[in-house]
C-alpha cells in the first residue's frame, strides 16, 4: 500500500516532467530551405534564400500576405497626395532590436542605401528606380515623388527591407557576415550565421506585432533535394520547403509527416519568337529552312496552344505539381480575371487552324527549356512536343542550363522555350511588366526573348499602372488579360504548385510565393 501512495506523487513529478521538455522543445523550430544566402545584409541581393532569412528579422513598410494581398507593415497606412506622391504614415512604438525608434529617417536613408552599396547579383534597385526624391515630413511621415505615375509603388516597396540609418550607415555587405548591422524590426533576432548551413535566431521579445510562436529558430540550407528530404525524415529538421517531386508519394505515405500544397503566384508559359523575320532552328514539312516565321500569324500561335492538353500535363507530367491556367497569377491575387478559363484541349480545332494559316503538316522547329528550373520543366517540354506532333509538328526538345538557355533566347536565337515567371509582389501588373515592357519602360530588365509587341496590350498596362482609382485599375488589369489571350501573346500552361512538408504535430500555413518563415509554423 505505502508504495502505491508513493507512486501517485512520482507519476505527477514524471508527467510534470514531461510537459516541461514538451515545453521545451516546441520553443524551438528547426526547418531547411534549398536556397542559400548570398549575404546577411538584407538589401544586398532580392534572392530567394536572402528574403527568406532577412524578413524574419528585417521588415518593410508594407508587405505582401501568403495569398498574394498587399498588406501595411511599417507603414499603417499610405495616401496618394497626387498622382507622383505618396505619404507613408509610419507605426508609432515600432523598435529596432537594439531599442532605438524606428523614424521616417531609417525609411529615407533605406531607399538610398541599395545605390550605394556594392551591387548583389540582383539587386534592389529596380523597386527604386522611379523614385526621385524620399522625404521625412516628420517622425512618422515619409512622402515620396515619383517620376510618373506608379500606382503599384506600395508593392514595389514590399520588396525594400529597411535597416537601421544608425547602424548600418558605415557598413559594407560584408560586414553583416558576423552579424555586425543586423538590427531590424522584425519577429526574430541575429544569433549566428554559418555560411552554407544555418542561420540561428531568436524570438524578439518587444515585437509590435504578433510575437512567433517558437522562441528559437534555426533555418539550414540544404540545396539537395534527397538530403532535405533525409533530414526532415530523420527529424533533424520539423518542416522543409520545396518538396522534391520524386519524394511526394512517398511523403504522403508517412504516418507521421504532412504535405501541405498551395497554387503559387508563377507560372509556366511558352515563349514564342514573334521578331525574327526567319524562324530560327526551323524548317518546313520539306527540311528547308523557314523563310518566314509562323509564329507571326496568331492562328498558329492558338493552333499550338488548342494542341497542348494541360489536364494532363498537370495530372500526369507535374504529377500535381501544377494547375492549368490562363491567367499568371491565383485566384486570390490582384488583377486576376475569372473570365479566363484554362484554354481546353482541341486537336481538331488546332489542326483547322493551322491548316487555315498554311501550315497543314505544320513544321520543324526546336523547343527548348531549363534544366536547371523547376525540376519538372524537362518532361514538360517532352509531354508538349509529343503533343504537337499530333498536330503534325516535328518538334527538337532540348533542356539545357539557364546560362545557355537564356543567352541564345535573348539573342533571338531560339523559335519557343518554356519560361516561369513570379508575381512576388501581390499585382499582376508588376509581373507583367517585368515579363513584357520593353527594356527602356522596365523598371527591371529584359528577362527573355519576350517580342509579343502589342499596343493593344500595352495601353491598358500602363494605364493600370499609372491609374489612382484601385477599381478603375483592377479593370484595366483584367482587360490587359484579356488582350493577351485573344492575341496568344504567350501561351500559358500552369500555375505551379508550391509543396512544404512537416513532422506530425507541426501546422504550417502554405505561402503564395513557396517561402517558409518560422512566422508560418506553429504547434
Amino acid at each position: 500500500m505505502h508504495s502505491r501512495i508513493c507512486a501517485k506523487p512520482l507519476l505527477a513529478v514524471l508527467l510534470g516532467a514531461a510537459g516541461l521538455l514538451g515545453s521545451a522543445q516546441a520553443q524551438e523550430v528547426k526547418y531547411a530551405i534549398a536556397a542559400e544566402v548570398a549575404s546577411m545584409d538584407p538589401q544586398f541581393a532580392n534572392l530567394p534564400g536572402n528574403m527568406m532569412v532577412a524578413k524574419q528579422m528585417f521588415e518593410a513598410i508594407s508587405d505582401v500576405d501568403g495569398d498574394g494581398r498587399l498588406t501595411p507593415k511599417l507603414a499603417e497606412s499610405w495616401k496618394r497626395v497626387s498622382a507622383n506622391v505618396w505619404e507613408f504614415k509610419l507605426r508609432r512604438g515600432v523598435t529596432f532590436h537594439d531599442g532605438s525608434a524606428l523614424t521616417s529617417e531609417d525609411v529615407v536613408y533605406s531607399y538610398a542605401r541599395p545605390a550605394i552599396i556594392p551591387p548583389g547579383p540582383a539587386t534592389l534597385n529596380g523597386f527604386l528606380t522611379n523614385i526621385v526624391k524620399t522625404e521625412a515630413i516628420d517622425a512618422l511621415t515619409v512622402r515620396i515623388t515619383t517620376d510618373k505615375p506608379v500606382a503599384v509603388l506600395p508593392n514595389f516597396l514590399s520588396a525594400i527591407p529597411i535597416v537601421s540609418k544608425k547602424i548600418s550607415q558605415n557598413l559594407k555587405p560584408e560586414d553583416f557576415e558576423a552579424g555586425n548591422g543586423v538590427i531590424g524590426t522584425g519577429p526574430y533576432k541575429f544569433v549566428k550565421f554559418l555560411r552554407a548551413d544555418r542561420v540561428e535566431l531568436v524570438r524578439n521579445e518587444a515585437y509590435w506585432g504578433k510575437k512567433p510562436f517558437f522562441a528559437k529558430a534555426t533555418i539550414r540550407f540544404i540545396p539537395n533535394p534527397p538530403a532535405r528530404t533525409a533530414a526532415l525524415l530523420s527529424g533533424e529538421v520539423d518542416a522543409i520547403a520545396q518538396v522534391p517531386p520524386a519524394d511526394m508519394a512517398r511523403l504522403k505515405q508517412t504516418a507521421n509527416i504532412e504535405v501541405i500544397t498551395k497554387p503559387l503566384g508563377r507560372y509556366s508559359f511558352l515563349v514564342l519568337n514573334q521578331a525574327s523575320d526567319a524562324l530560327p532552328l526551323a524548317t518546313d514539312a520539306a527540311g528547308k529552312p523557314l523563310t518566314t516565321n509562323p509564329f507571326k500569324d496568331v492562328r498558329v500561335r492558338r493552333a499550338i496552344s488548342k494542341a497542348i492538353d494541360r489536364s494532363a500535363i498537370a495530372s500526369r507530367v507535374m504529377e500535381g505539381m501544377g494547375v492549368p491556367t490562363q491567367n499568371p497569377i491565383p485566384s486570390t491575387m490582384f488583377g486576376y480575371n475569372k473570365d479566363l478559363p484554362p484554354e481546353p484541349y482541341d486537336l481538331a480545332g488546332a489542326k483547322k487552324l493551322m491548316a487555315e494559316a498554311g501550315y497543314p503538316n505544320c513544321f520543324t522547329f526546336s523547343l527548348l527549356a531549363r534544366n536547371d528550373n523547376h525540376p519538372t520543366d524537362s518532361a514538360h517540354v517532352q509531354a508538349i512536343g509529343q503533343m504537337l506532333s499530333r498536330l503534325g509538328c516535328k518538334v527538337n526538345v532540348e533542356a539545357l542550363p539557364t546560362s545557355v538557355t537564356m543567352s541564345r533566347a535573348n539573342k533571338l536565337e531560339l523559335p519557343m522555350f518554356l519560361q516561369s515567371s513570379g508575381a512576388d509582389h501581390g499585382d499582376v501588373g508588376v509581373a507583367l511588366e517585368y515579363v513584357f515592357s520593353h527594356p527602356k519602360n522596365n523598371p527591371f530588365r529584359k528577362v527573355n526573348m519576350q517580342t509579343y509587341d502589342s499596343e493593344r496590350f500595352f495601353k491598358p498596362l500602363y494605364e493600370a499602372l499609372a491609374a489612382t482609382d484601385d477599381s478603375q485599375r483592377e479593370a484595366l488589369y483584367r482587360d490587359t488579360l484579356k488582350v493577351m489571350h485573344e492575341e496568344v501573346g504567350v501561351i500559358p500552361s500552369q500555375l505551379m504548385m508550391g509543396t512544404w512538408a512537416v513532422r506530425k504535430g507541426f501546422k504550417l500555413a502554405g505561402r503564395f510565393d513557396e517561402r517558409l518563415y518560422a512566422t508560418d509554423l506553429s504547434q
